[in-house]
């Protein structure tokens, strides 16, 4: 999976890892952990994950709605 963050860091994602909500969020916020404005904001889940047209994707759909 493609991910490029709020600060335009790109990231490839392995699949196994991403595909479960928990997966990805466990990601996001490890790639966050060094970023001092952001970064507490994101382990509070104060984000937001776009797709590809910039639709908003919600945890609740992320197993049905991404693929790889």
């Amino acid at each position: 999976l493609k991910f490029t963050d709020a600060v335009d860091r790109s990231f490839t994602l392995p699949w196994h890892l991403v595909k479960s909500w928990k997966g990805m969020e466990t990601l996001i916020r490890q790639a966050f952990v060094n970023i001092e404005r952001i970064g507490p904001h994101v382990a509070n889940g104060h984000y937001h994950l776009l797709g590809p047209n910039g639709e908003i994707i919600l945890p609740q759909v992320w197993d049905v709605v991404v693929q790889p």
